[in-house]
């Protein structure tokens, strides 16, 4: 549950819940003062007959209960029922409803001198009445018909009031919370747009003072940060590693003079070329640093243009062969797009060729015959590359991050290397929105899987 609808949820319940509350009080308090309001009705009834009945002699009980038959105000099922003080019954308005009362109800009666009471037929009111120092137990029964329609009716008008209610709650809460954060949806589409190579993103900010827009312009100052950080930062890098390129490649040069320099010692020739070695895996550090370097160049970008991948892969192979003339590759192309065409890509060439050199040397170093299988397989929608070599496969555990930096497999042995190799690849890959992966064939196979799409499907 995202926030916006755990915002919309709570206020709604909390809403819910207070409107239940209300309702409830407000049925609960009409309800206790519809009771109050028949229970003083039945007690003026009550002493209304007790008076007649005892303090005024010309009226008798047949007169009484003429007087109780044809009242104005004559409850529904109304029962009035007199007794004196010896428990005895003197006087009952209505033989056919008549509430049988136990003595300890009467007895009740005298002690509270009022009580009320609900049953399952009738509400009952019993009165304590006192005259000429003679004691009378007054109880009147009535059935509410009347208040009880209009309870129900108000029960029924305030349950719909409540689910109406609740209904149009939850609606506006949740279309108006939507309509509140929507900047923070907007924010976080333009967030999911910042990469290394893209850190010109900014939130957009409105006009109103409120928390989203000082959380964009935060935000925006944080970018600013970032990107003079790591502009600052690659500006180094490209800037060092041409700078140490070239005094790099001629100590290289001047090394291998030396060794092939004819009389010189043996031991200083092993020397010299153990120098040569991390001189030359130094060169190679700095011209991945370059490749990196133009990678995030803003120059570079869009730069491609229309490359036979056939024809690159053969002139890697061609300056590979110079530093390892064992080198041996067995080069096919399988074509499925049912026309004959050729395996064009879009791309830089340079880089393109750079990541293939070091896939290229990966594979020759860690063979166990110096031969590389290469496999192009043309494809309606994608060209995939297939470079295979025996020799020892790292451990299953290593494959997921054999293509991070400063990262080596299990298998490197006493094999000297950097580390950034495959992750130049993966990068300049990236970039080139191709796919890379490695697999295990079987126990003495390695495989790495390219896939380009087609210069027909980029275009």
């Amino acid at each position: 549950m995202n926030l916006k609808q755990r915002f919309s949820f709570i206020f709604s319940c909390l809403f819910s819940a207070l409107l239940a509350t209300v309702t409830l009080t407000v049925y609960l308090l009409f309800a206790h003062f519809r009771q109050d309001e028949f229970s003083a009705l039945m007690a003026e009834k009550a002493q209304t007959t007790a008076k007649l009945l005892i303090e005024v002699k010309e009226i008798d009980y047949k007169m009484q209960k003429i007087i109780d038959s044809n009242s104005i105000n004559k409850l529904y099922k109304e029962n009035t029922q007199i007794y004196d003080e010896n428990y005895k019954l003197i006087y009952n308005s209505n033989d056919t409803l008549t509430v049988n009362l136990k003595r300890t109800d009467l007895d009740r009666i005298r002690k509270k001198q009022r009580i009320f009471k609900k049953t399952d037929q009738y509400d009952v009111l019993g009165l304590y009445y006192t005259y000429d120092h003679k004691h009378y137990y007054v109880v009147v029964s009535a059935e509410d018909t009347y208040d009880n329609h209009k309870l129900n009716y108000l029960k029924y008008l305030l349950l719909g009031a409540f689910m109406i209610g609740t209904t149009i709650v939850w609606l506006l809460s949740f279309s108006l919370s939507k309509k509140a954060l929507q900047p923070l949806d907007s924010f976080r589409k333009r967030i999911q747009e910042i990469t290394d190579s893209n850190l010109k993103v900014r939130l957009s900010e409105a006009k109103r003072e409120d928390e989203i827009n000082a959380l964009a312009h935060s935000f925006n100052q944080m970018m600013d940060r970032i990107d003079n950080a790591y502009n600052r930062q690659k500006e180094f890098t490209g800037n060092a590693s041409h700078e140490l390129r070239t005094p790099v490649a001629r100590v290289a040069a001047q090394l291998e003079n030396l060794i092939h320099q004819p009389g010189i010692n043996e031991i200083w020739r092993a020397n010299l070329t153990s120098i040569f070695e991390d001189t030359f895996q130094l060169s190679e550090i700095i011209s991945s640093l370059v490749a990196l370097a133009d990678i995030n160049s803003s120059e570079h970008q869009f730069s491609f243009t229309k490359i036979r991948l056939d024809e690159l892969i053969f002139n890697t192979v061609a300056d590979l062969s110079k530093a390892f003339p064992d080198f041996k590759l067995k080069f096919e192309i399988e074509n499925h797009t049912g026309s004959a065409t050729e395996p064009e890509i879009s791309g830089d060439e340079t880089l393109l060729k750079i990541a293939l050199l070091n896939l290229f040397k990966n594979a020759y170093i860690y063979s166990d015959n110096h031969l590389l299988e290469c496999l192009i397989r043309q494809n309606d929608k994608e060209i995939e590359l297939l470079i295979t070599n025996t020799g020892e496969v790292p451990k299953i555990e290593d494959t997921a991050t054999l293509f991070t930096a400063f990262y080596r497999g299990s298998n490197i042995g006493n094999i000297a290397g950097s580390g950034i190799g495959l992750s130049i690849v993966k990068r300049v890959l990236e970039y080139h929105k191709a796919r890379v992966i490695y697999n295990i064939i079987d126990q003495n196979t390695n495989q790495v899987y390219l896939s380009f799409s087609s210069l027909q499907e980029s275009l």
